[in-house]
């Protein structure tokens, strides 16, 4: 961006969450602003469609899909599979743990996006899904599907 003969660094926006709100949000948001996508999974996954898949198989390949190559090359963000485990919005900053690596990272931001989708368990502490293990670590100890690291 130019304004007034100087050169202007585009705002950063941090949307946490790959599903359909978070990657609409990012397509429309490329090209005003730098964008950030992170998801505690690596790929997308239409969830309607997923009983389909076991009586065919074949159609899964129509259901999912990588994140990665999809936000960053096709759309031109930046993808983070990882966990938003803090955000401060006073100060514009969110701890980001990427998947494989032990040490958090903080990303700043100027807008911060929270389109993660619902867990919608009413019997279990944290909303964890009666079909489908948890994705966030903080949660993994009192799930019940411990052993399960998706």
């Amino acid at each position: 961006m130019v304004c007034c003969g100087r050169h202007e660094q585009k705002r950063k926006v941090l949307i946490v969450g790959g599903g359909f709100a978070g990657l609409c949000c990012a397509r429309d948001l490329k090209k005003e602003f730098l964008v950030t996508v992170v998801d505690a999974k690596e790929y997308f996954e239409y969830t309607p469609g997923v009983l389909r898949a076991y009586v065919k198989p074949e159609h899964l390949d129509h259901l999912t899909f990588n994140l990665q190559p999809v936000i960053e090359r096709r759309m031109g963000c930046k993808f983070i599979w990882g966990e938003v485990t803090h955000l401060d919005g006073q100060n514009k900053k969110a701890t980001v743990k990427p998947m494989f690596t032990k040490e958090a990272e903080i990303l700043d931001f100027d807008f911060c996006i929270i389109a993660s989708g619902c867990n919608f368990n009413p019997l279990h502490k944290k909303g964890e899904s009666l079909w489908f293990p948890t994705v966030h670590e903080e949660a993994r100890p009192t799930s019940s599907w411990p052993h399960i690291d998706e």
